[in-house]
């Protein structure tokens, strides 16, 4: 129980403090739109920097030019390879079958054979109907080798479609199947996402660090740098709440309602003399948002249209640093 000179350490809400499973992480809940679109799409960070922008929001500057933080994401173009179709259970979503479309390009980056068997969009037009409650979504990988980033191996990705109906969906994955498909199709100036990333890592640390408790005493056992109790005789065992050493970053975490400022393809205007930090220079489509972005510069980040946006998109006026 925290004082009122000083708030419990360490937050509740992140439980277990463990490493992610996977650096590409996997997206359990989508926005419903009526709309039949993309809902989201991978990127990668590249750094930060500052834009100077006439404040739109309801503050004592607004109307006036302020200097924001931006964070720097390139989004090469991605290629969708398939449709998955699902179905709604008791048990959570099951997955019915994927609907693949061999093109060379996809073979070729994700090693498929020529005798490799597989379902095409006519079994997903046959069977969507049986399905109650069924949906769609789409598989992709990304192009990284345009980017400008050193990666060998595709990251591939599930993305969930919008629209009204099971039908809807399925007309927009005839559209796009087989395609290659950018950010500027998915993402719009002004509106909010959410982004999901796993955070910088930190390795084994202790529970000064890794929780924010204060340090003991000089005289206190001989050891600053530790807890001073681990709990009280009843109950006899160490609660989950007590603070302790363990993993520090590498955590999968989503911060909802990022700002979109800008996205482009003009690479003179994302680019910096010398190149970012850790990164180098951005070569294709990027994306600007304000604020901070969970993760290291190259890592892998999924951005999502906003599940719980409060304020509608309105298109930023951008005055320089872009």
């Amino acid at each position: 129980m925290g004082k009122l000179i000083k708030p419990r350490a360490s937050s509740l809400a992140f439980k277990p403090r463990k490493r992610s499973r996977d650096i590409t992480p996997r997206i359990h809940s989508w926005r419903s739109t009526d709309k039949a679109q993309f809902l989201g799409f991978p990127v990668y960070k590249v750094g930060m920097r500052m834009a100077g922008m006439v404040d739109d929001s309801q503050s004592p500057t607004k109307g006036m030019e302020i200097t924001v933080p931006v964070t720097v994401l390139e989004a090469p173009k991605i290629t969708v390879f398939g449709v998955r179709l699902y179905k709604k259970t008791y048990a959570g979503d099951l997955c019915v079958g994927d609907a693949i479309s061999v093109t060379p390009k996809a073979a070729g980056t994700l090693g498929m054979k020529k005798e490799t068997k597989h379902k095409d969009i006519n079994w997903l037009q046959e069977n969507i109907s049986k399905v109650k409650d069924g949906f769609l979504t789409a598989l992709a990988f990304t192009n990284t080798d345009t980017a400008g980033i050193p990666k060998k191996v595709a990251d591939i990705v599930e993305i969930g479609i919008g629209g009204k109906s099971a039908a809807d969906q399925l007309e927009f994955a005839k559209s796009i199947l087989g395609k290659d498909i950018s950010v500027k199709d998915v993402i719009e100036e002004g509106e909010y996402i959410d982004t999901i990333s796993v955070t910088r890592g930190h390795g084994w640390q202790g529970a000064i660090k890794r929780h924010g408790i204060h340090k003991q005493r000089r005289k206190a056992t001989g050891h600053r740098r530790h807890v001073g109790t681990l709990g009280p005789w009843t109950p006899h065992m160490v609660m989950y709440t007590t603070p302790q050493a363990g993993q520090h970053g590498f955590h999968r975490r989503t911060q909802f309602n990022n700002r979109v400022l800008a996205v482009g393809d003009d690479v003179k205007k994302a680019n910096i003399p010398g190149g970012y930090p850790h990164y180098g220079e951005v070569k294709t489509d990027f994306v600007f948002v304000k604020g901070s972005v969970p993760g290291t510069q190259k890592r892998f980040i999924f951005i999502r249209k906003a599940t719980r946006a409060t304020s509608q998109a309105r298109k930023p006026q951008i005055v320089w640093g872009y």
